[in-house]
């Protein structure tokens, strides 16, 4: 009888833990479409340094918008969630030589997220990674054929959207990703500029 009743808690405890493992995390993350920029590098001025000619040139600029809601155990509109990742695809006008249309992808762990305010994420290509997938020197956002983000809280998919219905960037057969192609503001000549504008990106 009490190898019975041992068994039977035994069964309880490891379902319980599997509907652990199985419960989404609760918070809630609505997203708007991405808009795309070509902005240009910042210009700056400062003192005794060398004075240099240069040509800006264009940036690619993502603006994400987008809000969370929290459970009241974790804050609830006061509350703000500590970790979520944005996982960025971008279908170029550009193929590689094998026709395989070119995908840029970044990925980041933005932090400190407010909950019930609306909230921007921004990630950056630089001049130069455009001029290699796109291979011409000026970007402009007609260069962008389709778009895809995915939101990852706790290590699962929380909210996704795109130009095409779908999680089209894995269709990796007709697809060149270029991973790691992106740069958060901090990483850029942008790093100074809008204040708290956009939440913050954690520290590799």
């Amino acid at each position: 009888m009490k190898s019975s009743i041992l068994a039977l808690s035994f069964v309880a405890l490891t379902i319980s833990a599997l509907q652990g493992q199985t419960t989404g995390p609760a918070v809630k993350v609505d997203i708007k479409a991405p808009k795309f920029e070509a902005t240009q590098t910042p210009q700056f001025q400062a003192g005794n340094v060398p004075d240099k000619n240069w040509r800006p040139k264009n940036w690619l600029q993502i603006d994400m918008e987008f809000d969370i809601k929290l459970p009241s155990a974790a804050g609830g509109r006061n509350g703000s969630l500590a970790s979520m990742t944005v996982n960025y695809y971008l279908a170029m006008n550009a193929t590689t030589k094998d026709g395989k249309r070119q995908v840029m992808k970044g990925s980041f762990d933005y932090v400190d997220i407010p909950a019930a305010e609306k909230c921007h994420a921004l990630a950056f290509v630089s001049p130069a990674t455009l001029r290699r997938i796109l291979e011409k020197d000026a970007f402009v956002p007609s260069d962008i054929s389709g778009w895809g983000v995915e939101v990852i809280v706790e290590g699962q998919r929380v909210a996704g959207d795109g130009s095409i219905k779908g999680p089209w960037w894995e269709k990796t057969d007709t697809l060149a990703i270029n991973d790691n192609t992106m740069l958060p503001k901090k990483d850029t000549p942008f790093a100074i500029l809008w204040g708290d504008y956009d939440v913050g990106v954690k520290n590799k």
